[in-house]
């Protein structure tokens, strides 16, 4: 049975969440942002006839996220997906969207990227020391520069507007909804590292990137040992998602291991 989630469902909806908070950091860092009320978002369970709860689909504006134990109504999920008039992004575990995918009406492109955790245990503190001292937190005053690199890089493509770029850059340090750790050469923000999705177990880096004059002279590597050794001061997990091997060989010097494939259907408007 599929219902509506709310907040009395909690308990259990992180008992079901917790034991893989890795893999369900987006799930546990909306509740505990936005809880079960904002209009914004919504959480569905389903329950099996013992009334146990064996997946959450949680929808953020337009884009859903699912998690399930073997054997959950993937058909029922669907359905709440395909009724929302909006819907985009479907994105999970690899192993829980394999149910998801092939129920889904419209035509979605898959894309698949690698999953991988660094915790204390892993941690590998890499890095010049003279790079790491150069490593600094952002502020609400460094939004421009920070834009600047991220609308620069080609790998990022579509972030084009740097004013928009700006402006979500400095609401979310200003509002501590994640961090910015950079490096600066010659007054110019050259390299950095980001978060998103910090909750209280874990955290996910993002806008990982280096000005291509400033690359494999070891830039990454120091802020990434930096801001990893401040998370994991605070958190159980640090995760990112990775495509590229070769970057994968990069994180995996700081203490990154693979813990599985996320997959993210992206709605193809196209053939709509």
């Amino acid at each position: 049975m599929i219902r509506k989630l709310t907040e009395l469902d909690n308990e259990k909806v992180m008992a079901l969440v917790l034991p893989q908070a890795s893999i369900n950091l987006f799930i546990i860092g909306d509740i505990e942002m936005y809880g079960y009320e904002a209009d914004f978002q919504e959480l569905w369970g389903d329950f099996d006839h013992h009334n146990n709860l064996r997946g959450v689909l949680l929808r953020y504006y337009n884009d859903f996220i699912v998690y399930g134990l073997e054997g959950y109504d993937a058909k029922g999920f669907v359905d709440v997906i395909e009724n929302h008039e909006n819907h985009g992004v479907v994105s999970g575990e690899e192993e829980v969207l394999k149910a998801v995918e092939p129920l889904l009406k419209d035509n979605y492109i898959n894309a698949t990227t690698y999953f991988a955790e660094c915790r204390k245990e892993t941690l590998n503190l890499a890095g010049s020391e003279e790079l790491r001292a150069k490593v600094k937190r952002a502020k609400p005053e460094d939004a421009g520069q920070i834009a600047e690199l991220i609308c620069s890089i080609e790998e990022f493509g579509t972030v084009q507007n740097i004013e928009e770029q700006i402006e979500r850059t400095a609401k979310k340090i200003k509002d501590q909804a994640g961090r910015d750790y950079f490096i600066k050469e010659e007054g110019s923000v050259v390299s950095m590292v980001a978060t998103t999705a910090e909750n209280s177990k874990s955290a996910m880096l993002v806008g990982v990137c280096t000005a291509p004059a400033y690359r494999l002279k070891g830039y990454t590597t120091a802020i990434m040992s930096n801001i990893l050794q401040d998370l994991l001061a605070e958190k159980e997990a640090v995760c990112l998602f990775y495509d590229n091997p070769k970057a994968g060989s990069i994180y995996k010097r700081s203490g990154f291991v693979d813990i599985g494939m996320w997959t993210m259907l992206i709605l193809d408007k196209d053939a709509k």
